[in-house]
């Protein structure tokens, strides 16, 4: 049982409920029972998004994350992809609960993971840009509970986290470039250089820095932002010396401080 639960990554999955809910705060309110619902559905379809991604990837987890359920020999990968595909149904049913946007975002982000784990993983930029958008969404899928307007209430955070998840992403690419070689999976640092990768992934990190002081969140989001602000830049040396996972440390702090910025700008 302990490898069902572990192959969800529960604290990623906590993590993009929270962000779901601060979407919601921001876009207009706070329902117990909504709010339930909103946590319930995203935390399930992380999960399974998750759980599917492992069951693809296991050839190449078995040199990059040899100690995951599935290439420890923990998990079979037939019993991984069954639950996968019962966690998306779940997941829906609880998003349709809300109401039919969020059931409709559910939809689409649970066909985007499955594609992405299949397909998109292996092609450079393409499963970047994929992981980003569904990472930011989590706010989008919060401000769905009050309709179209919800979202675009939403739309700053979202634009923040996909800027930022991306430089993570890419940081991610050069840190597994042995095992992803080893699997044939085509990232970009493979095929353009992990000079240019890490080129790449600095300029979104500093896009992300600058439009975080353009968000209309008042001065409180401000103060706490600027935490997140520097953590940020304070991964670009490291992106450029090539300390991939010095890099990813600073950038998943940042995200977590600017979690907080959000939190902040939706309570006060």
């Amino acid at each position: 049982m302990k490898a069902f639960l572990e192959i969800l990554r529960p604290f990623n999955c906590v993590m993009a409920s929270a962000a779901a809910i601060i979407g919601q705060l921001i876009a207009g309110g706070f329902s117990i029972q909504t709010s339930a619902l909103i946590f319930l559905a995203v935390f399930i379809v992380t999960g399974a998004g998750n759980a599917i991604n492992d069951y693809y990837d296991r050839e190449i987890d078995s040199v990059n994350r040899p100690e995951r359920p599935i290439p420890s020999g923990r998990l079979r990968p037939g019993a991984a992809l069954n639950y996968s595909i019962l966690l998306f149904i779940a997941g829906c049913v609880a998003a349709g609960l809300v109401n039919h946007l969020c059931l409709a975002l559910a939809a689409v982000n649970s066909i985007l993971l499955i594609f992405y784990a299949r397909n998109l993983k292996a092609m450079p930029l393409a499963g970047n840009i994929c992981v980003s958008f569904l990472t930011g969404s989590t706010f989008l899928f919060g401000g769905a509970a009050f309709g179209l307007e919800g979202i675009r209430l939403d739309m700053v955070p979202f634009l923040l986290s996909f800027l930022a998840t991306m430089s993570r992403e890419l940081a991610k690419d050069i840190e597994d470039m042995e095992g992803d070689r080893h699997g044939g999976a085509l990232t970009l640092p493979l095929l353009a250089g992990e000079r240019a990768c890490a080129a790449l992934a600095s300029a979104f990190v500093l896009a992300a820095v600058i439009l975080s002081f353009f968000a209309p969140f008042g001065t409180a989001y401000l103060v706490v932002v600027a935490v997140a602000d520097i953590l940020f830049l304070a991964s670009v040396p490291k992106i450029l010396r090539g300390d991939a996972p010095g890099a990813q440390r600073r950038l998943k702090l940042g995200m977590a401080v600017a979690l907080l910025a959000f939190a902040t700008a939706a309570l006060i």
